[in-house]
Parts: structure tokens; sequence; C-alpha cells
């Protein structure tokens, strides 16, 4: 895990960088400092404000799906779990990592496997239920600017073939562990569990996935505000509505790229989002002020205080061993 977390974390360093040179070479504003100074910060502070009710019903997700299954832990807990799983997605490709880390961070407090597999399961799932209601109004929002669907479709399409190159590149380094007959039949155990678990999910605890989804969608919401309240820093006569409409396509151009978070994506993907709203000299300090607040700020938090549970952990295991 701590070789994947690092790999990750450079990789996701590295683009970051190169697209943040990209785009400062393409569009920098020489009086950039006084950009700052004539925000509206009223709605830096909502933006800021959205993204930490984005962690508060992430928070109520994994709480509500948690005490579903008997699992016990505060509340302030949560928002730990929550940045991490920031962190997790953010390093990982595709946002695996996040589902992954929420495993290691809900065992930590007691959880059986089987259980806490089948509490990200339905946490995985109940996150699906934004993109299926929000569906038919991308599609429109899809059709009615075609450019930018093409921008990120073949955005996608590059990043698609970027890493299957580094792919690739990466298998020539990593050799497949064979597993043992011992360790294969531990795996059929804890899957069999699973599928109790699950069973006992969807038959008996529905009140609790509808409480999720609902977290979910909100959640989602909270994080769509973000970019809305941030253009009206830049720009106080935006329409809040076409703007938050106008972010759909991106979230899900998000959500399925390959790469770490999102990265590269999101960055470049925003400067076609956004550019209708903002004058082209602001569109890349945007993107990347945009990218910051709604992605790497809670990344970086999630990052330190998952340090420092490995190094209690590791302390505890070597003081018990």
């Amino acid at each position: 895990m701590y070789k994947s977390i690092f790999y990750g974390s450079i990789i996701t360093v590295c683009i970051i960088i190169a697209t943040a040179l990209y785009i400062l070479k393409k569009t920098f504003p020489k009086d950039i400092i006084s950009v700052f100074f004539l925000l509206e910060k009223r709605y830096l502070l909502f933006a800021m404000l959205s993204m930490f009710f984005y962690h508060t019903f992430d928070n109520i997700r994994l709480f509500v799906l948690s005490r579903a299954m008997g699992l016990r832990y505060s509340f302030l807990y949560g928002y730990v779990i929550s940045l991490i799983n920031t962190f997790g997605a953010t390093v990982t490709p595709a946002h695996v990592g996040g589902e992954f880390i929420s495993i290691y961070t809900l065992m930590r407090k007691g959880g059986r496997l089987h259980k806490v597999m089948s509490v990200v399961t339905m946490k995985t799932i109940t996150g699906m239920s934004f993109f299926i209601l929000a569906l038919p109004i991308t599609l429109y929002e899809m059709f009615k600017n075609p450019s930018q669907a093409k921008d990120l479709f073949e955005l996608i399409a590059v990043v698609l073939l970027l890493t299957a190159v580094i792919y690739i590149f990466l298998r020539v380094f990593f050799k497949k562990n064979s597993n043992n007959g011992k360790f294969i039949s531990k795996v059929k155990n804890i899957f069999k569990r699973y599928v109790v678990a699950m069973k006992i999910f969807l038959r008996d605890k529905k009140i609790y996935i509808l409480g999720a989804v609902v977290s979910s969608i909100l959640l989602y919401i909270c994080f769509l505000l973000v970019g809305v309240f941030l253009v009206k820093a830049f720009n106080t006569s935006a329409d809040p509505l076409s703007v938050f409409l106008h972010q759909l396509l991106l979230v899900y151009a998000l959500f399925i790229s390959p790469t770490p978070g999102g990265s590269g994506v999101g960055e470049l993907g925003a400067l076609s989002v956004f550019a209708p709203f903002l004058e082209p000299l602001l569109v890349g300090v945007f993107a990347l002020l945009w990218r910051f607040l709604s992605q790497y700020l809670s990344a970086i938090f999630g990052g330190i205080l998952l340090s420092i549970l490995l190094l209690i952990d590791a302390k505890k295991f070597k003081h018990e061993a």
C-alpha cells in the first residue's frame, strides 16, 4: 500500500505541475496579484463552505451505512475518513483508492472485513444515484453545447491513451504474486460472508440506503456549488444556474477519468467549461484555483491525516509485538 500511495502521489504531482505550467503559459495575467485582490471575498467563503458541506454529506452517507451494519465511530472521525478518502482518490487511477482506504479507516474502528466491504460497496452504489438522476440534464447540456462535449471527449481520449502507455510501462517493473491455497481459501470465506452482508443490506436496511442516496445527491450538489460560487467571485454577473448546469459534463469526465483524481482532465476541462463566464486571461487562473479548492486542498489535509493514522497504528503494532 505504501508503494502504491507513493507512486500515485508522484504521478499526480507530475500531472498537476505539467498541466499547471501549460495553463499558465497559455493564459497568465501579468497583474495576477491584483486579480486576487479584486475577487469578491464572500463568494470565495461560500465556495469553501460548499466544500465543507460536501465533506459533511460524504460523512453522513458513510456514517448512516456504517450504523446499518453495526459499525460505530464518532461523527468527527467521519470527517477524517472523508478527507483521507479524497487523498486516496486523488493519488490513484479512476478514484479507486478512496474506496480501498475507506476499508482501512473503518477496520481501525473494529469493523469486520466482510461488513466493511459491504458498507463501502453500498457507498459506491448510492454514489451513482446522482449520476443517474443528472444524466438526462447532462445529455441535454451536451447537445446544447456540442463544442464543449467534443473538447472533453477528446481530452478523455488522450488521457486514456497516455494512461494505457503508462500502465504498460509500469507492468514491466511489477511481477504477479502467486497465491497459495490457504490464501485463496481465506478469500473465499470472506467473500461468502460479504455476500451474506450485502443480502442483509438490500433486504433489511432500505431506509439506511435511502438516507445514503439523499446524502450522495446533496454532496454532489455542494461540489457543483463550489464552481458556481467561485465563478461569482470572478464575475458577479454570471448566472448561477447556467454555471451549475455547465459543469455537469465535466463532473462525469472527472469521475470516469483514469488519471489519479482526474488530474489533467479537471484542469484542462475547466478551461472549456468555465470559459463562457470569465475573461480569457482569467480562465487559467480560475481553473487552477477551482481544482485546488475542490480537490487538492482536501487531498493535502487527507494525506496528512493518513500519515498520522499510519504512524499511530505502526506504533501500536510495534508495542503489541
